[in-house]
């Protein structure tokens, strides 16, 4: 079937589910001088002509159906007896493999998600009582697909914040440690800058807006390790000081006091918890992980593989639309 859908249409909804996830909806009905209903209704326009829905209308709730091994289906919770609490300032990494439920963590923080049990409060407000735009003014996210811009880095950086000065827009991106020019290009989907360059603007908007506690979900998967490990050192480094969530399978950059936590997922509990020493040295799922990738970054060059510490046996073991598929 051949389907032609006008380019500004689809561009204009992009734009406004953007700065709805950077400021929230209504912020971004002001911003765009749009309304809910236009948008709304945008939206149905697309989904007839395309014959199908453009998002999933299934109740958002954190119980999940996920495929078992191989053959067999099952219903489980994608989290489970996850407790986590992130107080001014502090800095808390959360590993595991695909489908551990990283993401979906990051999502219930970000209430694109809401919890089926148990609470979770902001600032001892229940996070649920809050709209969902209230969530995401003081819980922000820097995603691995943040959205570029077919505009300048001027205009890229003020759907963060659109009275920024070019001073307060310098300042953010030398956080971010991109030298770059307010008035580049990015081109299509930030097709002019590298897959770095993309993730550091991400950040230094997400840093402009400000939000009181920054998750960081992925920001530098599908980049090459010397370059993902060089925007973790500087994504940690900028966020110093700011309540931080950061959603890694990544385990190198975390050593040397990086994060003041880890939290290790797998199949939505927790399963380990502590700082980078203590994990490295006990035997469990993170210090398998940590080895495997020490090996893997040998073989390909990155850094020599370090010696495997003695083995110590210790007591057993922790936007807008749409529901987002969980990490």
């Amino acid at each position: 079937m051949n389907l032609s859908i006008e380019r500004t249409h689809l561009d204009g909804l992009v734009m406004f589910l953007a700065v709805a996830e950077l400021r929230g909806f209504r912020a971004a009905s002001r911003q765009l001088g749009v309304t809910p209903s236009a948008v709304s209704q945008a939206i149905r326009n697309l989904e007839e002509r395309i014959g199908s829905p453009l998002f999933s209308r299934t109740t958002r709730s954190v119980g999940l159906t996920e495929a078992g091994e191989r053959f067999v289906a099952r219903l489980r919770p994608a989290l489970q007896d996850v407790d986590l609490t992130l107080t001014p300032g502090r800095r808390v990494a959360v590993v595991g493999a695909s489908g551990a439920g990283k993401t979906t963590l990051a999502h219930v923080l970000l209430r694109f998600l809401d919890a089926e049990a148990g609470t979770y409060t902001l600032a001892g407000q229940e996070a649920a009582a809050l709209d969902g735009d209230d969530v995401r003014r003081l819980v922000g996210l820097c995603a691995q697909d943040a959205h570029v811009f077919d505009s300048t880095v001027r205009e890229n950086l003020r759907l963060a914040r659109p009275a920024a000065t070019d001073d307060e827009l310098r300042d953010a991106l030398a956080a971010a440690r991109l030298d770059i020019d307010l008035d580049t290009a990015v081109g299509e989907h930030g097709a002019r800058l590298s897959g770095g360059m993309r993730q550091r603007l991400a950040l230094a908007r997400a840093l402009l807006a400000d939000f009181p506690v920054l998750v960081l979900d992925e920001p530098a998967e599908h980049l090459d390790i010397p370059t993902a490990d060089a925007l973790t050192a500087d994504l940690l480094a900028a966020t110093r000081g700011r309540t931080t969530l950061l959603v890694t399978h990544r385990l190198a950059g975390l050593a040397d006091g990086a994060v003041d936590e880890i939290v290790v997922l797998a199949r939505g509990r927790v399963v380990q918890r502590g700082g980078y020493a203590e994990l490295a040295a006990a035997d469990g799922p993170f210090r398998a992980t940590l080895e495997r990738e020490r090996v893997a970054d040998a073989h390909l060059g990155t850094r020599p593989a370090e010696p495997r510490p003695a083995s110590r046996v210790l007591p057993g073991p922790r936007a807008l639309l749409g529901t987002p598929s969980p990490g």
